[in-house]
């Protein structure tokens, strides 16, 4: 059993290490150490730390075309948050809107706020629910793979993360975006697309 605290703490650190050489920090974010060091005597540990790894591998690629140093978040806590979301997160699918939402939170002086509030939506939805948010910002419709009896579902599910607001009338326009709604969609697109290389 201590073998096995061991290669708790060793994994741990080996997270956080990665996490703060991508990140460019001169310390590790606290939190991952606590949440790797716990969740490695969890049946799901091997999951979760080959998501932290999937996450590192994904925002190294990102990170590389930012021209300036990543900047630290105004809430180095924030990291923590996002990185613990990611990796707590079973939709494996949604590691890469993790890692476009910490390459956006670290190419600028974000709101803190704001920031959580992102975390908390891509935690909230599944992917296909993201994939149709953008769909409908783009088509001005939903996709026809979102049954006409959920629909109503999916708005309120939508609207209640704080991404779109809905007129009394249930009139779906993408000008009835919200800016966070707006800001999901930059992040989600840029998920959607290739890491953009050197040169």
């Amino acid at each position: 059993m201590a073998h096995h605290g061991e290669e708790a703490t060793d994994l741990a650190l080996k997270g956080t290490e990665m996490v703060a050489k991508v990140l460019g920090l001169t310390a590790p974010v606290a939190g991952v150490v606590g949440l790797l060091i716990e969740a490695v005597s969890d049946r799901r540990t091997r999951r979760q730390h080959q998501r932290l790894e999937k996450l590192i591998t994904s925002l190294s690629e990102r990170l590389e075309h930012i021209e300036t140093d990543p900047a630290e978040p105004r809430a180095p806590e924030l990291l923590d948050e996002i990185l613990a979301k990611a990796v707590s997160d079973e939709d494996e699918d949604k590691t890469q809107y993790y890692a476009a939402l910490i390459e956006y939170c670290v190419s600028g002086d974000r709101d803190p706020y704001q920031m959580r509030l992102l975390g908390d939506a891509i935690k909230g939805l599944t992917v296909h629910e993201i994939k149709a948010f953008v769909h409908f910002s783009r088509h001005r419709c939903l996709p026809h793979n979102i049954p006409g009896d959920l629909r109503d579902i999916f708005w309120d599910r939508v609207c209640t993360l704080g991404l779109y607001r809905r007129d009394k009338t249930k009139t779906d326009r993408p000008e009835y975006t919200t800016f966070l709604g707006g800001k999901l969609l930059e992040v989600s697109v840029s998920a959607a697309s290739p890491p953009i290389g050197p040169g």
